[in-house]
């Protein structure tokens, strides 16, 4: 567009420059034949010169550009007459100038008209030309403008260039909004529109280098949400997604109230504060000179996410566990202080959530031990590094062996037996609790059925059921298939389930633990009194075995208060018809406690410490098949070598 106007002046300059001169031939012709022709007659304005005066630099210059002799008297120009008689007769220059252009005029007028014209004549014949060849990429353009969803703004009234020029600026301006929009959905979270995780690293990576240089400390919170899965599964995804913008605002208000932008415009993507992905959210501190201040905007995140969040007419409570990690304290890489920030979120949430903990070296050691045992896990999954346990649950009078809890354990080939206690927890936090546990059901199934075959009818086998299963398992197909495949009565099974799983357990699973108790099998709630779950839940719960937890009957015996609760458990669970298990009985005087108490069935050292198939099978099958085929069950009778 540039080109053309600057062609379109060059042109107009040029014409101009021709008409000047044009101007300038004619006046000049028609001067020297006002002077030189008979017809032109002056008799009025002639007079003879009668003193001549020298002609100066202008004057000469004047007389050079008309071709005229010219002479002065005075301060007044002459021109000599030629068609007369007398040399010396002579007329004001500015007389006959006066005549010539007044003789100019008309000629001069009609070339002004005639050039306008064919001027016009031009223009429109190259705005017609133009116009074919514009036109098609006009009609291109708006096409282009309409897929951007805007309407097309075309004016009959303009010409096609005016108009593709309005296109153009159209263009421009939207290709200016996809190159914002695409560059934000390169790095931009498309639900919250904080920076995502990748350009989040890239910019810590910065920051790091520059409080390298300048022997500075800066520090990251790692923020995940607590209860927010629950959020998702009563609610729906999509109100899940709005809670997390508006965990995104209420962070932003926080860096904003805190002074810890990375930018002081706010048309600026804000670096410091990112969404990781899912419920996490990563918040970097620039230039920490005071241990406490990334505690103190920890506890300005944790109060901000504490109030209610209001959804429609729903208002939802969640709260947030925070890691603290800090540069170089805790780690010297942008990848190795998130993860370090990771590793402190989740001793929060272990610790209690709706909390924040600080790194520390301890936590990385546990991390360590943590990813090891995770591996170690899966290849003792497949190579059978794990075997089963069975410990006895007997009757107090006779000691009659109610049932057999199996117990996992793992065999590992360099450190020897790894405690439950260490490696369950890993398992039911990876979803490895998932393989294992079909292990362990087919197992105890497996085995129990060679018990049930070989005479102990009325025994049962104990599996412990994780909440994990209770959620990805379909819990009904799941055990019936596994009884099916061992050949298992119904009747020989009972699953132990801990009390915390039951405090958010859905109606569905209700409904599978009460369709497996009409086929006969037995439900457990283990470790009672620990998981802060209703009483009330005991009348409407699929369940008929209440395992007191170990620490009622530890802490009873001593103690009065943990007596008068342990009784009071004791006296509901009768008048509820349940069965009453008493688990870790260690000592004479809690068995004679919980005799008092009116509790029958006892597990723990006392009676015997998990033993192996093997011995299992040694101590009650060598009673007798007479004993096992009129009993249907064993007995367990406590050995001096079991009390601790």
């Amino acid at each position: 567009m540039t080109n053309v106007r600057t062609k379109f002046w060059k042109m107009l300059g040029l014409l101009a420059m021709i008409f000047v001169i044009f101007i300038y031939v004619l006046f000049v012709t028609e001067l020297t034949k006002a002077v030189k022709s008979p017809v032109f007659n002056y008799p009025d304005e002639a007079f003879i010169l009668t003193q001549e005066t020298s002609l100066n630099t202008t004057d000469n210059l004047i007389s050079t550009a008309l071709l005229l002799p010219l002479k002065k008297q005075g301060d007044q120009l002459l021109i000599a007459l030629h068609n007369t008689k007398e040399p010396n007769l002579v007329v004001p220059l500015r007389n006959v100038t006066f005549i010539v252009l007044l003789g100019l005029l008309f000629p001069v007028a009609a070339f002004i008209i005639i050039s306008c014209v064919v001027y016009t004549l031009a223009i429109n014949y190259q705005r017609s030309k133009l116009d074919k060849i514009l036109m098609p990429m006009c009609t291109q353009a708006e096409e282009l403008i309409v897929t951007f969803g805007s309407k097309s703004r075309r004016k009959k009234s303009y010409s096609a260039l005016s108009q593709l020029n309005i296109y153009i600026e159209d263009l421009s301006k939207y290709a200016r909004i996809y190159q914002i929009n695409a560059e934000q959905s390169a790095f931009c979270d498309k639900l919250t529109s904080l920076i995502n995780r990748h350009k989040f690293l890239e910019h810590i990576n910065e920051q790091i280098a520059i409080a390298d240089e300048t022997k500075t400390r800066c520090g990251l919170l790692f923020i995940d949400l607590d209860g927010f899965k629950q959020v998702n599964d009563s609610f729906g995804h999509s109100f899940g997604d709005e809670v997390l913008i508006q965990v995104a605002e209420r962070l932003k208000s926080v860096v904003r109230s805190q002074n810890l932008n990375y930018s002081n415009n706010e048309e600026d993507k804000e670096y410091n504060l990112s969404r990781l992905g899912g419920d996490e959210f990563t918040l970097f501190i620039q230039n920490i000179d005071d241990p406490e201040v990334p505690v103190n905007i920890a506890n300005h995140v944790l109060k901000e996410l504490e109030r209610d969040f209001v959804l429609g007419n729903k208002l939802v409570k969640i709260s947030a566990s925070i890691g603290i990690a800090v540069y170089p304290d805790s780690a010297n890489s942008p990848e190795a202080l998130v993860q370090m920030a990771d590793v402190a979120m989740y001793r929060a949430k272990k610790e209690g959530r709706g909390i924040y903990r600080i790194y520390s070296p301890e936590m990385g050691s546990k991390l360590r031990r943590y990813h090891y045992l995770l591996e170690e896990m899966r290849l003792g999954i497949v190579s059978n590094s794990f075997f089963l346990s069975f410990q006895p649950i007997i009757h107090v009078d006779g000691c009659a062996i109610s049932y057999f809890e199996a117990l996992v354990r793992w065999q590992h080939p360099i450190e020897g037996i790894i405690s439950p206690a260490e490696f369950i927890p890993i398992a039911e936090d990876s979803n490895q609790i998932l393989i294992l546990g079909d292990w362990i059901l087919n197992e105890a199934c497996r085995q129990m059925s060679a018990w049930h075959h070989a005479g102990m009818t009325k025994t049962k086998i104990s599996v412990n059921v994780s909440g994990v299963q209770l959620k990805h398992r379909p819990i009904y197909d799941w055990i019936m298939d596994a009884l099916n495949k061992s050949g298992l009565p119904p009747t020989s099974l009972m699953l132990e389930i801990t009390e915390s799983c039951f405090i958010d357990i859905s109606e569905n699973i209700i409904y599978e633990l009460e369709k497996l108790r009409k086929e006969g099998i037995y439900i457990a709630i283990d470790d009672f009194g620990t998981g802060f779950s209703s009483l009330s839940v005991l009348a409407t719960l699929p369940v008929d075995v209440l395992k007191i937890d170990r620490m009622f009957v530890s802490e009873a015996s001593h103690d009065e208060k943990y007596r008068k609760i342990l009784k009071s458990i004791v006296e509901l669970s009768q008048r509820l018809e349940l069965k009453v298990v008493a688990e870790g009985i260690e000592e004479i005087i809690q068995l004679e406690l919980l005799k008092s108490l009116g509790v029958v069935y006892i597990q723990g050292y006392l009676i015997s410490r998990p033993e192996s198939s093997r011995n299992v099978g040694n101590k009650v099958l060598k009673q007798g098949m007479n004993h096992l085929s009129h009993m249907g069950t064993g007995t367990w009778a406590p050995s001096s070598s079991h009390i601790i």
